[in-house]
């Protein structure tokens, strides 16, 4: 499409005007380890895999957050699917392939469909409007999910807003994250969001951090960075959004 381009290989997104994604907080650099032997030990007490048992008790321990609805989806799936579903939770490339980058105009909305494999799909959701309020608050939400067997596990979503009109814009700049995650083999946290709104731009950025709850998924934690940013002058209203590996 020529409205997207896909960040399969990207780390930061940024359009021809400059406009870029806020980088991560330098707070976050990760500091030496010096709990390694403790590391090790948290992760050898993880279950090896997810079980069918194991991911249904988990369901019904977040039955308001999601699990009510996905354990009825999963419950049609045959034995067989329901195995291989858990062994794409588990799998550490398959959310690591949960990323993208798109650029668009305001006023229309974006959906794309990336399959990963005959299981696995991505999909991408934009949508960017400008109010007809006095502040001509302009909205940018940005969604990106993982589907396996057509069921939502992990959906990562970032909404951006600011006034595009009067003073004080960067006092207006607010950015929120929601996060809808069922994949029981890594628990997701929002870390502090981040917003910025100097002349006609807006941006806003947070950054998602994954553990491991089984040692399939491996030791390491995932980290992502989420982003949207806005410019809106008489010539130019667009936006770019980007959600890339860390």
């Amino acid at each position: 499409m020529s409205n997207r381009t896909m960040g399969r290989m990207a780390a930061a997104v940024a359009t021809a005007a400059g406009i870029a994604v806020l980088a991560p907080a330098a707070a976050q650099a990760q500091p030496a380890r010096t709990d390694t032997v403790v590391s090790v030990q948290a992760a050898a007490q993880k279950p090896a895999h997810l079980t069918v048992g194991s991911y249904k008790a988990y369901l019904k321990k977040n039955w308001a957050k999601g699990g009510r609805e996905t354990a009825a989806k999963f419950a049609k799936l045959t034995p067989a699917q329901q195995r291989k579903f858990l062994r794409h939770l588990e799998d550490r490339k398959v959310y690591e392939a949960l990323r993208n980058q798109v650029e668009g105009g305001f006023g229309r909305s974006l959906h794309i469909v990336d399959p990963y494999n005959e299981d696995v799909e991505f999909v991408t959701d934009v949508t960017a409007r400008i109010a007809k309020d006095d502040a001509g608050t302009l909205t940018v939400r940005f969604s990106v999910q993982e589907r396996i067997f057509d069921i939502p596990v992990t959906t990562e979503t970032i909404t951006v807003k600011g006034a595009t009109q009067g003073e004080g814009r960067s006092k207006k700049a607010v950015t929120k994250a929601h996060l809808k995650n069922v994949n029981a083999a890594i628990a997701i946290t929002a870390g502090p969001t981040r917003a910025a709104s100097k002349g006609a731009v807006t941006r806003g950025s947070v950054t998602w951090t994954a553990k491991p709850q089984v040692r399939a998924f491996g030791a390491k934690k995932v980290v992502k960075e989420q982003g949207a940013a806005a410019v809106v002058v008489k010539t130019n209203r667009s936006f770019v959004a980007s959600l890339a590996n860390v």
